[in-house]
């Protein structure tokens, strides 16, 4: 993969990008293609901006961690300067062109989400303290409520409740994943949960976590979802999740947080495919 794409994190934004649209096509009454196109865009250089960031202001940490070695700042395939003015160059067109096409209220949710992970994880929290992705995690609220803003104009309880089954998730991913490379973050030196509590308890905590991300996410489709097609997608995911994070919980082993990690990976896109397949 070319570099500067791997700078977007591709595998990590896309997720982002469909909670904007899945927030703008539950939300419209009649959903324009050129809104939606517009979002995209926004949503893809403002969030892709924010990872780039992420990868120049985190290079000293990636060199550190085995899983992140290969990374193109540490492994020398682009130039700090570069990957800083790129980032910053995607940032600014993200922004800017969410205020311009889209409109103040979801401009600044744009603009809220870049900040939540650029400035508030990166800079700020995530070198200092474990809760660093508990004060992150608000980008992915912000992706949501901008397309829901753009669509309906407003935002309303109904759409911040959605917004939190993002927000619960990702604590409860980010953590399984560094539960099983918690060495590379010690070797770094950076506070996650399974490096700053006994690893039984991180277990209990994380699996927990798990469980109740995956039951809000059911309840919140049972009161907002609606249509057949959309439960047995949210249905699937709440019970993968569920079986395996009960696994966990009972086992407390490696191989019993790597399989609840994998199983409820998809458990947010297949919610939000429900909400755009009810829209």
């Amino acid at each position: 993969m070319n570099p500067y794409l791997t700078l977007l994190k591709p595998r990590v934004i896309w997720l982002l990008i469909l909670a904007s649209l899945a927030g703008y096509l539950y939300s419209a009454r009649q959903p324009d293609i050129a809104q939606a196109f517009s979002l995209l865009l926004v949503a893809f250089l403002s969030t892709g901006g924010a990872a780039a960031f992420n990868h120049f202001w985190e290079r000293d940490i990636d060199a550190a961690m085995r899983r992140t070695a290969k990374r193109p700042l540490p492994a020398g395939l682009v130039e700090p300067r570069n990957a800083l003015a790129y980032s910053l160059v995607l940032s600014a067109l993200g922004i800017a062109l969410g205020f311009l096409l889209l409109g103040p209220l979801p401009g600044l949710f744009v603009f809220l989400g870049w900040f939540f992970y650029a400035v508030v994880y990166t800079v700020i929290l995530k070198r200092r303290t474990w809760l660093n992705i508990l004060g992150g995690g608000f980008a992915g609220n912000a992706t949501f409520l901008g397309g829901y803003a753009l669509g309906a104009g407003t935002v309303d309880l109904h759409a911040v409740l959605i917004s939190f089954a993002i927000y619960l998730w990702i604590p409860s991913h980010i953590w399984a994943l560094a539960y099983k490379y918690r060495d590379d973050y010690r070797r770094a030196g950076i506070p996650m949960l399974p490096t700053v509590v006994g690893e039984k308890a991180a277990v209990v905590i994380i699996s927990l976590l798990n469980l109740a991300s995956a039951a809000y996410i059911m309840a919140l489709y049972l009161a907002f979802g609606g249509g057949l097609l959309g439960g047995a997608l949210v249905a699937a995911g709440v019970v993968a999740t569920i079986a395996t994070g009960a696994y966990a919980l009972a086992t407390k082993t490696d191989e019993a947080m790597w399989k609840m990690y994998k199983a409820s990976s998809p458990v947010l896109t297949l919610f939000l495919l429900a909400l755009i397949a009810n829209a």
